[in-house]
């Protein structure tokens, strides 16, 4: 990773620049920031990896239908999040930095606010999930994983570590988690058991961060009894949150309706076979994502010096970008099936379709990754709003059209249409002024 970053830096980056950039680390800041960077990279690359790897053997396991229900509860219950959490936390991090003095007033109201929009939005979950659905096994799963919102309402403690700057243990306690998650996902598959352990074990994952988080923050930040309720702040944290909120809503729903509608147009199994496919398909995007991000500031900083020299990093990053996912793209479209069949078996057949089509969503993944990075510096929140609306509006449309004709090929087409006509606010960055 070092050495991609590395390169990157030099393709991205005037020489000047580049030796202004290293010699700052000998800095005490400078060291503080990247190992806090390095910490939160290191945590994220384990999760994905080994969380990638047990999902093999799980779909495996499961077969196409009993797969399929779990990822169709799991998706249910993710278009509601944004009820648990209002959205607050995209603006938590940004006041805990800006008023320091006042962490606890903004923790504890933010955590109260996060409790009660949690069990609002478990019962609500709960209750659509009860009516919409006829099979009860779906029923139940959803109602498991309708709690989890409540305990997700402690993750607002890493806003804490994060604005400290010491990411290292949040870190720490996310790997530690997924190991046992993982590692009891493995005993699952062993012993014989079915789906609804496994909602179990998703139930008891925030439950896990909710006593891991507690013990560090109690431990280097000493008793929540310091943490205070204050209705100004929390008027403040909902007003400045409501376009977050909207943002986010339209996310979980391009994000997670394709499996919801195959589920209620098709059936289960369905489910399976594409969500098995997507994940696969979406394996690699982590890292354009964390290169991205590591050299989006130093990006940044070329706009007060050269506007010209802005862009072209820009382009030159989107340029690779797209580069890397035409390489690998090609490659495993044109071997679509044996991959799957190598990954998940011979009863995963039909994901080979929806894998060749969604591999290359990684094209329009890559330059979407950019150009909301561009969107958020150049504070265009009103496009970012517009552009993920778009994409939902969009690609549920051509799902009602495309899913009855092919199926979960349908869903992915549709995937792949909605990102391509919605990624041309890239154009943006050639009229920069």
């Amino acid at each position: 990773m070092f050495k991609i970053l590395h390169a990157l830096s030099l393709r991205l980056m005037p020489p000047w620049m580049y030796g202004r950039l290293i010699g700052r680390f000998d800095s005490r800041g400078m060291r503080r920031y990247t190992s806090n960077t390095l910490w939160a990279l290191t945590a994220r690359t384990f999760n994905i990896v080994t969380s990638f790897v047990v999902t093999i053997y799980l779909v495996r396991y499961l077969g196409p239908t009993n797969y399929g229900e779990l990822s169709y509860a799991i998706s249910f219950v993710g278009i509601f999040g944004i009820l648990a959490t209002l959205g607050i936390d995209n603006v938590l991090y940004r006041d805990l930095i800006k008023y320091p003095d006042n962490r606890d007033r903004y923790l504890g109201t933010a955590f109260v606010i996060r409790l009660i929009a949690g069990v609002v939005a478990g019962v609500v979950t709960a209750t659509i999930g009860f009516h919409t659905n006829p099979d009860e096994l779906s029923r139940m799963i959803i109602a498991l994983l309708s709690m989890t919102f409540v305990f997700t309402s402690f993750n607002i403690i890493t806003n804490e570590f994060q604005a400290n700057v010491a990411q290292k243990y949040p870190s720490f306690v996310t790997m530690v988690v997924v190991a046992i998650l993982n590692t009891l996902k493995v005993g699952v598959i062993v012993s014989g058991q079915g789906i609804i352990y496994l909602a179990g074990i998703l139930l008891l994952e925030p439950i896990l961060y909710a006593i891991f988080f507690s013990y560090i923050r109690v431990k280097h930040y000493g008793s929540f009894a310091t943490w205070r309720f204050d209705r100004g702040v929390a008027r403040s944290l909902i007003v400045d949150a409501w376009p977050f909120i909207f943002i986010a809503v339209f996310m979980a729903l391009y994000s997670r309706i394709d499996q919801i509608m195959l589920k209620h147009m098709v059936d289960s199994a369905a489910v399976g076979v594409y969500d098995a496919a997507l994940r696969l398909a979406e394996a690699w995007l982590f890292a354009p994502a964390i290169i991205a991000s590591s050299l989006f500031p130093a990006i940044v900083n070329a706009k007060s010096v050269n506007n010209q020299e802005y862009r072209h990093r820009l382009l030159a990053l989107v340029t690779i970008f797209v580069t890397m996912a035409i390489i690998i793209a090609l490659p495993l479209s044109l071997f679509s099936l044996q991959i799957i069949e190598f990954f998940y078996g011979a009863d995963f057949g039909g994901s080979g379709a929806v894998f060749s089509i969604y591999i290359w969503v990684g094209v329009w993944a890559v330059i979407d990754i950019v150009t909301r990075n561009f969107l958020i510096v150049e504070n265009m929140r009103k496009t970012i709003f517009l552009l993920t609306a778009g994409t939902a509006i969009l690609n549920t449309v051509l799902n009602l059209i495309l899913i009855p004709l092919y199926g979960p090929a349908g869903a992915a087409w549709s995937t792949f249409i909605s990102y391509a006509i919605l990624t041309m606010p890239l154009a943006m960055i050639y009229r920069l002024k």
